[in-house]
């Protein structure tokens, strides 16, 4: 069987990192998932879990298995601060001989790299972009936008809900397709929302940001942000395959999360629906759940690691 799209979960917090003991089964870094394919790898933000992901793709690098023709496609949702300090540091700008192709949201009159550039630049940054390594390349990227990638993917933008500009993004490959929809507030604009049910129709994974119930939201209104009620309903009307609730408030621990994906699960809805946890792995061909290390041509070197633990009597625990 073709191997189909393998997505992954860098990073699952929001607003700012929890790096404490009680939030580390859901994870403490903010945003990053990355999909990739055999001729490919998307990345979906550029929070503090892209660290990891770097590392990865470093280590592939050095062992000679990089192929040239693969570049590192980054789709940047907004500019706030837990979706791009990642990237700061992420160590595949650092590296030579890697190409990094960077999309973004652009405002009237300037670009994103221009927007990009003054986050990461002095007095904010000791290290500036003009000192990276990489071949970059960048990307203004605006509602209904189709950008093409090797392997017959395409990934369109949709004009999100969220103060600042905002998109979200559908990747798709050949049956297969992720809406990655953070940060989004869906509201009660009914336009906004028959858009947005269109644009995730049918999608095998909806990602969508939930850090507040029902009776919290009242007090966050107008922060660009769902409920998770209001978010397992727009999966049901959007016919989403599953739903993985991603960038949870940074205070909440694992026993809450737990708490509210108890109560999500429990719902009317026969879909799957799972609040995400950093590291978790899924592929979209097999339909389910993996504990495994990810798949695909730009992440296979770990399923080498897999074979050198079990040869040395360790097995892998990764998740």
């Amino acid at each position: 069987m073709e191997e189909g799209l393998c997505v992954r979960f860098w990073g699952t917090r929001g607003s700012m990192a929890a790096p404490y003991g009680d939030r580390m089964e859901f994870g403490g870094n903010t945003s990053c998932v990355s999909v990739d394919w055999p001729e490919g790898i998307a990345v979906f933000d550029g929070g503090t879990g892209i660290m990891e992901l770097g590392n990865r793709l470093k280590e592939v690098k050095s062992k000679g298995l990089w192929r040239k023709e693969h570049a590192i496609h980054i789709f940047v949702s907004h500019l706030h601060m837990d979706h791009i300090i990642g990237l700061f540091m992420f160590p595949c700008l650092f590296e030579k001989g890697m190409a990094v192709e960077l999309y973004g949201p652009c405002e009237a009159g300037k670009s994103f790299r221009e927007r990009f550039w003054t986050a990461m630049d002095h007095p904010f940054w000791p290290v500036t972009m003009a000192q990276t390594a990489a071949k970059v390349t960048w990307h203004d990227t605006k509602d209904k936008d189709i950008w093409n990638l090797p392997g017959e993917v395409a990934v369109r933008v949709m004009k999100s809900n969220h103060p600042n500009g905002c998109v979200i993004y559908r990747l798709e490959r050949k049956k297969q397709s992720v809406v990655y929809g953070l940060d989004c507030e869906l509201g009660e604009d009914r336009e906004f929302k028959k858009r947005y049910r269109e644009f995730a129709d049918g999608c095998n994974m909806l990602i969508f940001d939930a850090p507040y119930d029902e009776k919290e939201y009242a007090k966050y209104a107008g922060f660009g942000h769902s409920f998770w009620q209001q978010v397992v309903e727009m999966a049901k009307e959007c016919k989403a395959g599953c739903l993985y609730i991603s960038h949870h408030e940074w205070g909440r621990t694992d026993r809450q999360l737990k708490d509210m994906e108890q109560a999500a699960q429990a719902g009317e809805w026969n879909g799957n629906v799972v609040f995400a946890r950093e590291g978790t792995r899924v592929s979209l061909t097999e339909e389910r759940e993996e504990a495994a290390a990810m798949e695909g041509a730009c992440i296979r070197p770990d399923e080498e690691e897999k074979r050198e633990e079990k040869e040395g009597g360790r097995e892998s625990n990764e998740e």
